[in-house]
């Protein structure tokens, strides 16, 4: 008799020490992700501020609970998710979520972008509220879904001739990396690199990452860009990322 051993994927609620070493793709996220190297089970969610090192945190991360509101009180937008990012500078964090611990990471690496995108989610939940309204529409608009994709699975591609170098943004995709469950499509927002080809071979990994949340901050910021609405070539394959990095034999992808 032949027994198989069945390979055993990751809790959901456990924690991975070194998690980023899953993948080579965790690259851009890699010096937030350092910070927490030595834990050996989950931070706190008070601590997720350290992602941010150095730098000026443009937000904070607060424990999520669920907005105390009255039955038959209108619905402040100011209140909602984005809201609260865009006026108190509050992100409500679930504590041992791979999914909010990701969005952490990806803040302290696109904060440009992510203030962006999350800017022009909250006006445009806020446009659809009518005053004195207690409930939110029941669907969303094509602009919050395509905003979703990109915030949830979204790949900054840069590009200049026939050179490219892609960066994992959407958090969805790094909380897949860690549990073993990838997507296999992300949605891919292309903006330009440098002028060059050679420009863009040299940049290092820190030049990268600031130039792709440059960029993607200004699509996002702008209504009326349509390289914000994916088509049918914006769609790329987590496998193909990959391939990317093992080609370059770096991970600059």
């Amino acid at each position: 008799m032949t027994l198989r051993l069945r390979r055993t994927l990751p809790d959901a609620t456990m924690f991975v020490p070194r998690f980023f070493e899953r993948s080579p793709l965790f690259w851009p996220v890699l010096p937030a992700a350092r910070v927490f190297e030595d834990h050996m089970d989950w931070p706190s969610v008070d601590t997720y501020g350290r992602v941010f090192r150095d730098a000026v945190a443009p937000v904070s991360f607060v424990p999520s609970t669920e907005p105390i509101r009255k039955r038959g009180e209108p619905i402040d937008p100011k209140a909602l998710y984005d809201g609260r990012i865009v006026h108190a500078r509050e992100v409500p964090t679930r504590p041992r979520s791979w999914h909010d611990f990701m969005n952490a990471l990806v803040w302290a690496t696109f904060p440009q972008a992510k203030l962006a995108l999350h800017g022009r989610q909250h006006v445009a939940v806020a446009e659809r509220v009518v005053p004195g309204a207690t409930v939110l529409p029941n669907a969303r608009t094509r602009e919050l879904d395509i905003l979703a994709l990109i915030d949830e699975g979204g790949v900054i591609l840069l590009a200049t001739g026939n050179v490219r170098r892609s960066l994992v943004f959407g958090h969805a995709l790094y909380e897949g990396m860690v549990l073993e469950q990838r997507a296999t499509m992300a949605r891919a927002v292309y903006v330009d690199g440098p002028e060059t080809e050679s420009e863009l071979l040299a940049m290092t990994e820190r030049e990268l990452v600031a130039h792709a949340d440059a960029a993607l901050a200004a699509i996002v910021a702008d209504r009326k860009n349509d390289l914000i609405v994916p088509d049918p070539s914006s769609r790329i394959g987590i496998a193909t990322l990959v391939a990317e990095l093992e080609a370059l034999g770096s991970r600059q992808a």
